[in-house]
């Protein structure tokens, strides 16, 4: 397929502009105009423009290119420069000047040096002066291929970060130097900027560099397990790129012989993502903002066409509808030849054709296994971060991801603590320099307290998300995803607060040695065998079963629906500038995002004032948000925005999900929004206790069950369904005594809450000793039951609410339902897997107990959950989420408000995967489990595994979460060495 790389939208950051080259219809020539400018004192005005008017001579002696940077910059901008001399009385002269320089007399005698105009016109004036160039990156002499201290320096010994020419040139010696074990692909292109001295537009090639014994052995490469790490999708973010490159050289030259033993076996991937974000620090690069405005030339988090590059993949559920989720199989799902189809929408070949590239490419590999997407983030008491991505588990592949998060949390432990301690004055003057940029106290930040910590994306970096890369990936194939157990990394204090990041080599010297000990221990992770088994002793459990639960594409009504987008750009200072939205009657969907570069107040009203959204870049640690609003009233909604410094310049993006019809008609039509058809799915919520009693295997037990039961009373296995109807009549108690016939009983929904009968048996099942575990909509029976520890529960004490996302505000950190589980761990539910738009106050599910009531039935409380945590645009109402109405024993009811939900109405948008149901509840009360007096135990080991192949994903539920948090066989987590 042909793409349009040129596209023509005025606003699209890849279009023509003409103010490009200021020279190119000029009647003089750069070189000219330069040479009389510094003859008439820099009287003259520059054609077009450029930043600087030079006040001294260009020597000849200049590249075009670097000539072209230096007019193109300020006086005072020093510029990466690389010049060589005809014999080394160049060096001595560039001493006598007081230039600081590193030097070289091998292959020719050069030196390196950041050079201010006046130094340029300095470094003229030497004699055996033969050439300059332009040379930004981190090794000084990379451009005259000369590697004294290696292709990519250590960090003290590099004089800036990484460039991407630079990277690709290295990339290239490595593979020359080592060609059986590195092969470096281009899979593909970035939208691409527009080089103003070249005056035509710039896509750059995205780079794979795949490491393995023997890897141009393409059919013995294709067996090996694969790892693959994703650096700086967030071009901004650069600790993925300076520690993924230093780790290649490593391992190719030796420095890593556990990782290179491995090499027969397994096969590392390193995929450079955002190319657009890398060169755009380049002064030949236009780079604008959404609005199509000129902006200075700095690391950005998007690329060309203005897109987060990490919300633009096929997930599973809600899409944002600003978003482009670049499926390359086109509208039909289908692949109908090698490479990106001819049926993919133009506008994703236009905004997002990287992604479209990424997407076909990883498909083509066999074999991927595992790997993490290298990211930075701001300020933390922790200084990286595990993020268990929106993913769906098997048990065996839920405890493998924990058992790799343990062994990272030591690895880092030992390699980053005494260096954090070390580094606390750095941190200190470091967070006042951003206090600085930002306009607020440095003092008000933290400092590293810990090296690691791991949980959902809520859980640590405070917000969650839809359309990213390694979600996707996650996903079973069957769902148009890769089958992939990937984790997310976030480096702390790497992501950009000035304009132009300074290079802290202490600082970048943390960063790579975070991110090596955690591609280290990933790769090694992969070769270990981690196996799990439940062992219940011999402890059973029921379900109740409905089909009211489960949803099916079959069923999904659309309507026709349209998306308006809207950039602008504000100037903000100390007081609220404005920006107006229009949002038409039939408006399913307002998403809008606030992006600066500096220290932002954010708020957004209603038409009727009121303010519905607010952000904080210092507080939150974000200079981005994004916010979505499900069904926004009509009328015109307002962003304020003003600078917590003296001014900030901000991008409002804003997009208008647009859908005529019956509101009560399910959603907006994904082929008319997105381009794409809807994926089939037939999907319920209690698939999990299919799954569970798949993989029951332990002492004394038979293994995996199939539900039945021998005679209605009793079951043959450890896992049971029964219908409302069969607890009605008597199922849960052997014939004619109070004796259970089933360990433990849990209700997921409400079905059944108006049936006395049913109400009756659940109350006779618990006052006769039975454990019962209410979840979701199922808390409801609370009200109407009466047995000695409901009764106290009235129904107008239970609410059935939404939220953000369900999370626990508080935490109870002695309740049983939280034994083994650690304080950062806080989400219950996360919602754009299932569906739910990401917003604020939100859609999500949530069904809470007053907690005046739960404790005064004797209940104890082991987390309380808020409907609005954000207390906008109404005070935040608390509820149990998480607690016991129990006897001595821990038997009795427990409550979780959410945790496998029913959607109470489908979403606003369907991605191109369409909407499966993949239990990111599995990630909550499942890193560490908790032990009861009722439980089995987990049994894990590990051990070297050669690679596995044909790995595929896991079944749509995972198996892992109820087992503990609920009492239902609970679990304990126990590891062999």
């Amino acid at each position: 397929m042909v793409r349009n790389r040129e596209p023509t939208d005025p606003t699209d950051s890849t279009a023509p502009d003409d103010r490009t080259d200021g020279f190119a219809d000029a009647p003089v020539s750069r070189r000219t105009f330069l040479r009389v400018s510094a003859a008439t004192g820099g009287a003259l005005a520059l054609p077009g423009a450029a930043d600087a008017a030079p006040t001294g001579t260009i020597p000849d002696a200049a590249t075009d290119l670097y000539e072209f940077v230096v007019t193109h910059t300020p006086d005072d901008y020093a510029v990466p420069t690389l010049a060589t001399f005809d014999s080394e009385t160049g060096l001595d002269a560039l001493a006598a000047a007081g230039i600081d320089a590193r030097t070289t007399t091998e292959p020719v005698v050069a030196a390196y040096a950041p050079l201010t105009l006046a130094e340029v016109a300095t470094v003229g004036d030497i004699p055996s002066l033969a050439s300059l160039e332009y040379s930004p990156g981190s090794n000084p002499f990379w451009r005259l291929g000369h590697y004294p201290d290696g292709v990519f320096p250590a960090v003290e010994d590099s004089v800036d970060y990484a460039d991407y020419e630079q990277a690709v040139d290295g990339l290239g010696h490595l593979e020359a130097e080592h060609g059986d074990r590195l092969h470096v692909t281009a899979i593909g292109e970035s939208p691409g900027h527009r080089n103003l001295f070249l005056d035509e537009h710039d896509p750059k090639e995205i780079h794979v560099a795949e490491i393995a014994n023997d890897v141009t052995d393409r059919e013995s490469f294709a067996e090996k397990e694969k790892v693959l790490f994703v650096l700086s999708i967030h071009g901004d973010e650069r600790s993925g790129v300076e520690a993924g490159t230093r780790f290649i050289e490593e391992l190719l030259t030796g420095d890593h012989p556990d990782v290179e033993a491995l090499l027969d076996d397994v096969a590392l991937l390193f995929l450079f993502a955002n190319p657009d974000g890398w060169v755009a620090r380049n002064h030949q690069y236009l780079v604008k903002d959404d609005a199509g405005q000129q902006v200075h030339n700095s690391f950005k988090r998007q690329t060309a066409t203005g897109v987060d590059p990490n919300r633009q993949y096929p997930t599973v559920g809600w899409i944002d509808a600003g978003h482009y989720p670049a499926e390359p199989d086109g509208a039909n799902l289908r692949d109908d030849a090698p490479g990106v189809d001819a049926d993919v929408p133009t506008v994703y070949e236009d905004t997002v054709p990287d992604a479209l590239d990424i997407v076909e490419h990883l498909r083509s590999y066999e074999n991927l296994s595992t790997g993490s997407d290298l990211h930075g983030m701001f300020w933390s008491t922790e200084f990286v971060e595990g993020l268990i991505v929106n993913d769906q588990y098997t048990n065996e592949e839920f405890h493998d991801l924990y058992e790799l998060n343990l062994r990272t949390e030591r690895r880092l432990d030992d390699a980053l603590s005494e260096k954090l301690a070390a580094n606390a004055d750095n941190f200190r003057d470091l967070n006042d320099r951003y206090g600085d940029a930002w306009g607020f106290p440095g003092s008000a930040l933290p400092t590293p307290e810990s090296a690691y910590t791991y949980g959902t994306i809520l859980d640590t970096i405070g917000y969650t998300t839809s359309g990213t890369l390694i979600s996707w990936m996650s996903h079973p194939e069957e769902q148009g995803g890769l089958g992939i157990q990937m984790m997310a990394h976030e480096m702390g204090w790497d992501n950009r607060v000035f304009r132009r990041r300074p290079f802290d080599d202490w600082l970048v010297d943390l960063w790579v040695t975070g991110y090596r000990t955690v591609i280290r221990s990933t790769v090694e992770h992969a070769a270990r065998e981690v196996s799990a088994t439940i062992e219940t002793g011999n402890a059973d459990l029921a379900y109740v079963h409905t089909d009211s639960v489960r949803r099916r594409s079959t069923a999904l009504e659309t309507v026709d629906a349209d998306r308006i987008h809207h950039s602008t750009v504000v100037d903000a200072g100390p007081k609220p500038t404005t920006t107006d939205l229009s949002v038409p009657r039939d408006a399913r969907e307002l998403s809008v995002t606030v992006h600066g570069e500096t220290g932002l107040l954010a708020k957004l009203r209603s038409p009727t004032g009121r303010v519905v959204r607010t952000h904080n870049s210092v507080e939150d640690a974000d200079s981005r948000v994004s916010w979505t609003v499900d069904r926004p009233s009509a009328g015109t909604w307002t962003v304020e925005v003003k600078a917590t410094g003296t001014r900030a310049s901000a991008t409002v993006d804003s997009t208008v999900l647009v859908a005529a019809g019956d509101e009560t008609v399910s959603a907006p039509d994904p082929g008319a929004v997105l381009g794409y058809d809807q994926r089939a799915y037939d999907v319920s919520p209690l698939s999990y206790f299919e799954d569970y009693a798949d993989e029951l295997d332990g002492p004394g037990e038979t293994g995996g069950g199939d539900g039945g039961w021998s005679d209605g009373n009793r079951a043959d296995d450890h896992v049971a369904a029964l219908s409302v109807a069969d607890v009605a009549d008597g199922a849960l108690l052997r014939d004619g005594t109070t004796n259970v016939a089933v360990d433990n009983l849990v209700v997921t929904h409400d079905d059944g809450v108006d049936d006395a009968d049913y109400v009756a048996a659940l109350d006779a099942y618990v006052d006769a000793g039975g454990n019962l575990v209410l979840t979701d909509r199922g808390v409801r029976l609370l009200g109407p039951m009466q047995n000695r520890y409901a009764a106290g529960i009235a129904p107008a004490d239970v609410t059935v609410t939404t939220a953000f996302s369900a999370f626990l505000v508080e935490r109870n950190e002695d309740h049983p339902l939280l034994d083994g589980t650690r304080p950062v761990q806080a989400e219950l539910v996360k919602p754009a897997p299932l569906g739910y738009p990401i917003s604020v106050p939100g859609t999500t599910p949530l069904v809470g107990v007053d907690p005046a009531s739960f404790r005064a039935a004797g209940g104890t409380v082991a987390g309380l959950a808020e409907d609005n945590p954000f207390d906008v645009p109404t005070p935040a109402t608390e509820y149990v989420a998480a607690g016991s109405l129990t006897g001595g024993d821990r038997t009795g009811i427990h409550v979780v408000g959410a945790l496998l939900p029913r959607r109470t109405r489908p979403p606003s948008t369907r991605s191109a995967s369409s909407n499966t149901l993949p239990p990111s509840w599995a990630t909550r009360f499942s890193r560490t489990p908790s032990a009861t007096s009722r439980t089995g135990t987990w049994t894990v080991t590990s051990s070297r595994r050669s690679a596995r192949r044909g790995r595929t994903g896991g079944p749509v539920l995972s198996t892992c979460a109820v087992a503990r948090a609920l009492f239902v066989a609970s679990v304990r987590y126990r590891r062999s060495k």
